[in-house]
Protein backbone atom coordinates (compact mmCIF):
# COMPACT_ATOMS: atom_id res chain seq x y z
CA UNK A 1 0.00 0.00 0.00
CA UNK A 2 1.09 3.64 -0.99
CA UNK A 3 1.46 6.16 2.19
CA UNK A 4 1.60 9.42 2.48
CA UNK A 5 3.19 10.83 6.15
CA UNK A 6 3.18 14.59 7.28
CA UNK A 7 5.07 14.99 9.94
CA UNK A 8 5.57 18.97 12.26
CA UNK A 9 8.74 20.78 11.47
CA UNK A 10 11.97 20.11 9.00
CA UNK A 11 13.49 17.01 9.72
CA UNK A 12 17.43 16.79 9.69
CA UNK A 13 19.19 13.82 7.26
CA UNK A 14 19.90 12.43 10.41
CA UNK A 15 16.37 11.95 11.32
CA UNK A 16 14.72 11.19 7.85
CA UNK A 17 17.91 8.40 7.49
CA UNK A 18 15.59 6.75 10.11
CA UNK A 19 12.42 6.23 7.84
CA UNK A 20 14.73 4.12 5.09
CA UNK A 21 12.49 3.15 2.18
CA UNK A 22 10.52 6.61 1.94
CA UNK A 23 11.38 9.20 0.32
CA UNK A 24 11.19 12.80 2.10
CA UNK A 25 10.15 16.51 1.11
CA UNK A 26 11.02 19.72 3.40
CA UNK A 27 7.90 21.96 3.09
CA UNK A 28 8.10 25.34 5.05
CA UNK A 29 6.70 24.31 8.32
CA UNK A 30 6.61 20.00 7.85
CA UNK A 31 8.19 17.35 6.41
CA UNK A 32 6.03 14.96 4.20
CA UNK A 33 7.18 10.95 3.90
CA UNK A 34 5.84 9.10 1.03
CA UNK A 35 6.42 5.39 -0.41
CA UNK A 36 5.05 1.46 -0.14
CA UNK A 37 4.55 -0.55 3.18
CA UNK A 38 3.97 -4.17 2.97
CA UNK A 39 1.04 -3.73 5.82
CA UNK A 40 -0.67 -2.51 8.27
CA UNK A 41 1.99 -3.67 10.35
CA UNK A 42 4.86 -1.85 9.18
CA UNK A 43 2.38 1.39 8.81
CA UNK A 44 2.27 0.97 12.42
CA UNK A 45 5.88 0.62 13.31
CA UNK A 46 6.41 3.66 11.22
CA UNK A 47 4.12 5.44 13.16
CA UNK A 48 5.66 3.87 16.46
CA UNK A 49 9.07 5.39 14.95
CA UNK A 50 7.61 8.87 14.76
CA UNK A 51 6.51 8.67 18.40
CA UNK A 52 9.52 7.21 19.89
CA UNK A 53 11.70 10.13 18.12
CA UNK A 54 9.79 12.26 19.25
CA UNK A 55 8.14 14.02 16.28
CA UNK A 56 4.97 15.38 16.31
CA UNK A 57 2.26 13.31 13.71
CA UNK A 58 0.27 15.83 11.39
CA UNK A 59 -1.41 13.23 9.09
CA UNK A 60 -1.23 9.66 7.46
CA UNK A 61 -3.12 9.09 4.01
CA UNK A 62 -3.73 5.39 3.21
CA UNK A 63 -4.11 5.48 -0.92
CA UNK A 64 -5.31 2.32 -1.91
CA UNK A 65 -4.01 0.82 -5.40
CA UNK A 66 -7.68 0.17 -6.49
CA UNK A 67 -8.80 3.34 -5.74
CA UNK A 68 -10.63 5.12 -9.10
CA UNK A 69 -9.32 8.54 -10.50
CA UNK A 70 -11.85 11.34 -9.89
Amino acid sequence: MHIVITVRGQLSDRLASAFEGLTFERRERETQLEGQVADQTQLHALIARIRDLGLALESVTVIAPDTPAR
